[in-house]
């Protein structure tokens, strides 16, 4: 090896292989599921943490759930944590698909959203009415958000 520091390297040197564009299927599967997943674990460990303040303060396990869903600070902690799974359910799907980023978020969003209807539905829920709307209405631009970090990523490098 020479000391010469303007000795160009003997290695040869050559750009990364442009990575292949993937499946949409695969890409909105795998957002839903980041989105879903994370913000169900999310869930569990915000109502054990809100939860046991509230027992240390006197509330019964049996109250636990009607306490926590009329608290506001637990309904927004729960929104803000939910739509920021939401970004990332669409960079994801977005990062999968390596296409289209903005399309393969908001099939992210339109899927988590519809998901997120039926199960509320489903469970019956008392989720307060207002909550429900402002999470609808900013579900599919937080996924598209997502989308939109993973283009300026991959165009910056």
């Amino acid at each position: 090896m020479s000391n010469d520091p303007y000795t160009p390297p003997s290695a040869p040197v050559r750009d990364r292989d442009p990575e292949l564009p993937g499946s949409t299927w695969k890409a909105v599967t795998f957002g839903v599921l980041a989105d879903i997943v994370g913000t169900f674990l999310a869930g569990i460990v915000l109502f054990a943490v809100l939860g046991s303040m509230l027992v240390s303060q006197g509330a019964t396990p049996e109250e636990l759930d009607r306490a926590l869903m009329q608290s506001d600070a637990y309904m927004l902690l729960a929104g803000v944590t939910g739509l920021g799974f939401t970004v990332l359910g669409g960079y994801v799907a977005a990062r999968v698909a390596n296409q289209r980023e903005y399309y393969h978020a908001l099939l992210t969003g339109v899927v988590v959203l519809v998901f997120g209807e039926l199960m509320i539905g489903m469970t019956g829920d008392g989720y307060p009415l207002a909550y429900r709307i402002i999470g609808d209405v900013l579900a599919i631009p937080a996924a598209v958000l997502g989308g939109h970090l993973r283009k300026t990523a991959r165009l910056k490098g």
